[in-house]
């Protein structure tokens, strides 16, 4: 052992961890390829498992059509006739209701036969009214019944539905008969019996009956089409084989006894070994089963042995050789790591390690490559964060040159103005004073609802310079509405567009109405005019640019596009609640009404004053 561990301490570090890491590896692998053929058998059982199940589902689905197919001709035939009256031996029958009951009843089996085509084996009607005239295939008298054994079986069951065990139909009598040999079988049918009662003494006075062979019950030709694997096979309530997919084998699949109702289970027969599903079918007592043959699921699993040796020596081979190279790459980027932290030290902040693969080593070479990117960020940053610094000083003291000189020239306008006595100037100007120190004023996104009044009170006033007496305005707002807070300069755009586009080519006098209100938790904002309207397309194509968030483009001028009402609407739902917004009214020359609604918090109606986090949600 000293002298292996010598030799091993001898070689380099690379095949040092080849040798071990290779060991390591070659253990497991030779226990998962000599388990693996283990594997293969029990998923390739499993897979046989659900197969067989699945086609049990199959057949179970036809029997279970087939036995519907079978209830509805009985249905269709009972609703159609009349039969307690015909079949009633008490009733005297004349000529003509003889003839239109045959007539009548032929039809309709005719319609059902047309209707189900080659579906029944049999659709009789038995009587015990001896004025009932028998015909082949369809018309008996009762009395045909009273000799056979399932008769008293059919009279007893308190049903007036019943599910009869499967028998022989002998062609030669006309009737079932029960069978003993299956050997000696004709045709093996399901039938199902519906009693006709009298309406007074629920006493048996006829009988209907409607057989299905068991190969139609089970669509033997579509099951044997669709997979050669599954064999399939029906039992009778008695735990007779009546039907086999597979005849070769039906002698050794009648030996078949099942304990249970339902289930899946391994069984030998003879020097055969098979894996059935099996269950019972409550309305008929019948017992489906789909049985696969366990020799020809495992044919695949031959040569599967050999196959897993020659994977086991190439997986051994393959390991070697690939702890070597991993091992070489490994060390390799160790090296090349020392080497550009030798750079880092130097302030060479731009050198970067190639990352390969996922391992330990990848992720120290990325937090490497990361922290190099964080200093040189953070420099990059610093230098950035000076100048953008400088620029905001400047940028702080240009802003407050611009908007005091804007202030200062209008004050000594206004001045002037009144010196010269023109008042109404000087007025216009003071107003286009405050607007313009509102507009420019941003401190907070919302204002107090009475701020904003007042604000466009001022533009329409300046407005009026122009348009005197031909403008007339009217705001309605109630004092206890006036202190909540909505969004800034939500309203100038809308009455801006009454001037813009509702008075346009319109005769005076011009009216504005802005009307704010409280409905339930809503605060409703009105901004009315009497102007021209919008037209319907007009209307709709504004709608659709509301919805997609776009500008609205003028009819008039196609490189022009409106923006206002846009932004009003986006303004009104990033911040105020949600169910917040703007919805337009209009009719072509009826004037047009804008509806700004502003969710408000319940604390808000119920606390008085609202602040900017009550109303904006945040």
């Amino acid at each position: 052992m000293r002298v292996l561990m010598k030799k091993l301490t001898s070689l380099s570090l690379v095949w040092q961890v080849t040798i071990v890491f290779s060991l390591i590896m070659i253990i497991p692998a030779i226990v998962i390829t000599t388990s693996y053929f283990e594997i293969v058998r029990n998923n390739l059982l499993e897979e046989a498992n659900k197969k067989v199940q699945e086609n049990l589902k199959k057949i179970e689905s036809n029997m279970n059509a087939n036995i519907g197919i079978m209830n509805s001709a009985l249905n269709q035939l009972i609703f159609s006739q009349e039969f307690q009256y015909y079949l009633n031996p008490e009733n005297n029958l004349s000529a003509h209701e003889k003839n239109y009951y045959v007539y009548s009843v032929q039809n309709e089996l005719l319609n059902i036969r047309h209707v189900y085509t080659n579906k029944f084996n049999r659709l009789v009607i038995y009587s015990k009214n001896s004025q009932i005239d028998e015909y082949v295939d369809w018309s008996y008298n009762m009395d045909r019944l009273y000799d056979r054994d399932y008769y008293t079986e059919i009279m007893q069951n308190g049903s007036e539905h019943i599910y009869g065990n499967v028998r022989v139909y002998d062609r030669s009598l006309g009737n079932l008969v029960n069978y003993e040999e299956l050997e000696n079988k004709e045709e093996l049918v399901l039938p199902i019996y519906q009693k006709i009662l009298d309406i007074r003494t629920k006493e048996c006075i006829g009988l209907i009956e409607v057989d299905m062979t068991i190969s139609k019950l089970a669509n033997a030709g579509e099951l044997a089409s669709q997979d050669s694997e599954v064999k399939y096979l029906i039992f009778d309530r008695n735990g007779k084989l009546v039907f086999a997919s597979d005849d070769q084998r039906a002698d050794e699949f009648s030996r078949l006894n099942f304990q249970k109702k339902s289930g899946v289970s391994d069984i030998n027969l003879g020097d055969a070994n098979y894996l059935i599903a099996y269950d019972r079918d409550d309305v008929t007592g019948l017992m489906r089963v789909a049985v696969m043959d366990r020799q020809k699921i495992l044919e695949s699993t031959s040569g599967v042995d050999t196959l897993l040796l020659l994977i086991a020596i190439g997986s051994m081979v393959f390991i070697i050789l690939f702890t070597n190279v991993a091992a070489r790459l490994f060390f390799r980027r160790l090296r090349e790591m020392d080497r550009m932290i030798t750079h880092i030290e130097a302030g060479r902040f731009d050198v970067r390690i190639k990352v390969d693969g996922f391992n330990e080593i990848s992720r120290i070479s990325e937090s490497f490559n990361h922290m190099a990117e964080r200093l040189q960020g953070l420099i990059t940053s610093m230098i950035q964060k000076e100048k953008a610094q400088k620029e905001a000083e400047i940028h702080a003291l240009q802003a407050q040159i611009n908007p005091h000189f804007l202030y200062n020239t209008l004050e000594n306008m206004r001045m002037q103005c009144e010196i010269d006595e023109y008042y109404t100037v000087a007025s216009d100007l003071a107003n286009l004073g405050d607007l313009l120190r509102y507009s420019l004023h941003w401190e907070s996104p919302e204002v107090k609802v009475s701020e904003e009044l007042n604000n466009i009170e001022q533009y329409i006033e300046i407005m009026r310079m122009r348009f005197n007496d031909r403008l007339v305005y009217e705001m309605e707002c109630s004092e206890e509405l006036k202190n909540l807070m909505i969004p800034k300069f939500i309203l100038q755009p809308l009455v801006e567009n009454c001037f813009i586009h509702g008075f346009k080519n319109t005769l005076p006098p011009w009216k504005i109405f802005v009307n704010v209100l409280m409905e339930q938790d809503r605060l409703i904002i009105c901004v009315e005019d009497n102007g021209k309207g919008i037209e319907k397309q007009r209307l709709d194509q504004i709608y659709n640019c509301i919805r997609e968030n776009k500008s609205i483009s003028d009819t008039n001028n196609r490189s022009k596009n409106s923006i206002g009402i846009i932004n009003v609407k986006q303004r009104v739902e990033m911040i105020c609640p949600a169910g917040s917004g703007l919805s337009i009214e209009s009719r072509q020359n009826d004037g047009t009404k804008i509806t700004v609604t502003i969710v408000v918090e319940p604390d808000v109606q119920n606390g008085g004053e609202a602040n900017v986090q009550d109303i904006g949600g945040r």
